[in-house]
């Protein structure tokens, strides 16, 4: 399939591309390699284990290699008879994988494939208690892809997505929306919080959100502005950032700054499976959640959009109305308000952010929030 040799080819030129200086154990395999695989893997995306879609990685690095010795907590186990690589076997070994902590091994050197262990890498006990453990310490930087549900594959290296392959369609990610370009611009207007630190709470609450795999919205509004016309927010609940009332978090120790700063995401991300957006200001301070974007008073009028890929060209493909209530109404709204931003994710882990700029409403595409 012309799709499928297409998604690899974008693979291999953005790893190659890169500037990574690559070890033997995390080059890719030829291309004839992964076509195969990710055949295989297609299929295998489309089975159920007790009626559920099992989700699972698959590496190419041999379990017994070198590589890992610089990574604490992977641990390497073979099996003792090696699996043959069928859509049977990958079905039967699949719940068995946790993708956030396991890969399993696969020897390509000669047919049939066969798959030779697991990779496990374990998290720390502080993570854990944190709610972090499917992060804790990163998994070996190496290629695998990354089987999310049906018809749904991501190329990755190491836990960072370079490129998804949905039902025939290969999306770019991208991973630096809060770091450069007008959405990190508008973050640092009038805001009171360390550039860095709004990053991680941002990010932390995002990669939240995408586990939760119900959808949502959070916006952020500026301090002063006629937004609160343009919303109606069901469950009001005024709060501080990270939790902060008599007593100040500026002065206790990093790392109880750090606890604080997790329970706060956590918070925070819950808040967003509540039918309604949550709504936040610059200060990262929480307005309330349940809100609704009352597009009645934002005129009929289709506002001016610029959808941005991965390189920061324009998709001239992609149109307003091509995206269902959640996204139009959320376009609106930052169209409507100046200096505000809009994070949408969809049920299925796609993420846009919004905002504007030039009046035009720019937004940012399948964008991912993999945490460092």
């Amino acid at each position: 399939m012309k799709e499928i040799k297409d998604f690899i080819e974008i693979y291999r030129n953005r790893v190659e591309k890169s500037g990574l200086i690559l070890e033997d154990e995390q080059v890719l395999p030829s291309d004839e390699v992964l076509y195969k695989v990710f055949g295989m893997l297609l299929n295998a995306s489309c089975l159920r284990d007790e009626l559920r879609f099992s989700t699972f990685r698959v590496c190419f690095l041999k379990d017994d290699s070198d590589f890992l010795e610089s990574y604490i907590y992977a641990h390497s186990l073979q099996f003792e008879k090696p699996i043959p690589f069928t859509v049977g076997g990958l079905n039967k070994l699949a719940p068995a994988i946790n993708p956030t902590m396991s890969y399993l091994c696969l020897d390509t050197s000669k047919e049939p494939y066969m798959l030779t262990g697991i990779i496990a890498a374990f998290t720390a006990w502080e993570q854990a208690v944190k709610g972090e453990s499917s992060d804790g310490n990163r998994m070996p930087l190496v290629p695998n892809f990354y089987v999310k549900g049906p018809g749904e594959i991501d190329a990755c290296f190491g836990e960072k997505t370079i490129v998804s392959y949905t039902f025939g369609k290969s999306e770019l990610s991208r991973s630096d929306v809060f770091v450069n370009g007008y959405i990190a611009e508008e973050l640092k207007t009038d805001s009171q919080v360390p550039a860095q630190e709004s990053v991680n709470f941002l990010t932390r609450v995002l990669w939240q959100v995408d586990k939760y795999r119900h959808g949502g919205t959070i916006i952020i509004v500026p301090e002063n502005g006629d937004w609160h016309k343009y919303l109606a927010v069901k469950y009001k609940l005024p709060c501080n950032y990270l939790f902060e009332d008599d007593k100040s978090m500026i002065d206790v120790s990093d790392k109880a700054r750090g606890k604080e700063m997790s329970s706060y995401c956590t918070f925070i991300s819950k808040l967003t499976t509540v039918d309604g957006a949550v709504v936040m200001t610059k200060d990262l301070k929480l307005i309330g959640f349940g809100a609704e974007i009352l597009t009645d008073k934002m005129g009929k009028n289709i506002p001016p959009m610029k959808f941005l890929d991965s390189d920061d060209t324009v998709d001239t493909s992609k149109k307003f109305n091509d995206n269902g209530t959640r996204h139009r109404s959320g376009y609106r709204f930052a169209y409507v308000v100046d200096h505000s931003i809009v994070l949408i994710c969809s049920q299925d882990g796609v993420m846009k952010a919004v905002t504007k700029h030039d009046d035009e409403v720019v937004v940012y595409n399948n964008i991912s929030f993999s945490r460092d």
